[in-house]
């Protein structure tokens, strides 16, 4: 049974206290571990990096030093395996695959928990380069995701992918396209949880795999916002269980939507009107509320007046359904 672990936040971060318990996992999924993210270049650009081994985690000197490479990012995801197929580093996940959509090219992140039957033979054009059902299931979502025109048909394509996907078999999984982070869940009796750690940062928090903890003001940014993803509780916090068949779409620490039957914006009514309000065009004050959607990049100040911030609008229309 392979674990899933993914963090999403409005700044870049290191997971050095919660990969430290994620690595354990590997006890118990020996044949494989690997964690991808995002470099962020000059423009704002992001391009997926990835570590993957064949191997334990918990007995890779990789796996066991990761923290101190100093890998940060705002989308960090990491698996470790228990294969069903051959081990190998092809079979290895994180994948990555390079698709244009929404106008631009991304590099897409994808780890996947279940079994999937009969997929192998669903895509046409992108081939899997290793032998999982992993990898044919990520190849089937990229090729019908190529081309898609706009942020709201990708994210209810990829729904409907993770949908029809889920009738072979079991499947938790975590993606990203470098600005998103998603999770998906239909795996009965396991599932996936969901952590938010936003400010104020107070309290402690214990691995439950390992005797230690951390008071989480020591290791959080004051105006740091994230989410956790995970096949299981990796703390002692307070995680909920993720609905099942819905998909969860992060962006900058916030969780932004769920979509099952509709489209969910899963801020507060107050983010969700001063959205609406700067959308229009109309003055709001710096309140708190606006201070948070500035925090979750939502929002900016510019020429002393609050707009949206760049490249947002598309998303900030689907929050207010203003589509």
């Amino acid at each position: 049974m392979c674990e899933l672990f993914g963090v999403n936040a409005n700044r870049e971060v290191d997971t050095n206290f919660t990969w430290r318990g994620f690595i354990r996992k590997g006890e118990f999924n020996p044949d494989g571990w690997g964690v991808g993210w995002y470099l962020t270049a000059t423009g704002g650009k992001r391009s997926a990096s990835l570590i993957k081994q064949p191997i334990p985690s918990h007995r890779s000197r990789i796996a066991l030093t990761l923290p101190k490479l100093s890998i940060r990012s705002q989308i960090i995801i990491s698996h470790v395996r228990l294969a069903t197929s051959e081990i190998n580093y092809l079979n290895t996940h994180p994948f990555v695959r390079r698709i244009k959509s929404v106008g631009q090219y991304d590099e897409w992140i994808f780890a996947h928990n279940g079994v999937l039957y009969g997929v192998e033979d669903l895509p046409q054009r992108f081939r899997p380069l290793g032998t999982t059902d992993s990898e044919a299931a990520f190849c089937y979502i990229m090729e019908n995701l190529e081309g898609v025109g706009t942020i709201r048909e990708l994210f209810i394509k990829l729904y409907q992918l993770l949908g029809e996907l889920s009738d072979y078999g079991k499947l938790n999984v975590l993606m990203s396209n470098g600005r998103y982070m998603f999770a998906y869940s239909h795996y009965p009796g396991k599932g996936m949880w969901l952590l938010k750690r936003h400010p104020p940062h107070k309290g402690r928090a214990r691995l439950l795999d390992d005797d230690f903890e951390v008071s989480v003001g020591d290791v959080k940014a004051e105006d740091e916002y994230t989410y956790l993803v995970a096949t299981r509780r990796l703390t002692d916090e307070n995680w909920e269980r993720l609905e099942r068949k819905k998909l969860y779409v992060f962006r900058d620490g916030a969780l932004l939507l769920k979509i099952g039957g509709k489209i969910e914006p899963m801020l507060d009514s107050k983010a969700i009107e001063a959205l609406r309000a700067v959308l229009n065009d109309e003055s709001v004050e710096l309140n708190e509320t606006v201070k948070k959607l500035i925090d979750l990049k939502l929002l900016k100040v510019s020429g002393g007046r609050i707009v949206i911030n760049d490249h947002r609008r598309a998303i900030i229309r689907l929050l207010t359904n203003e589509w």
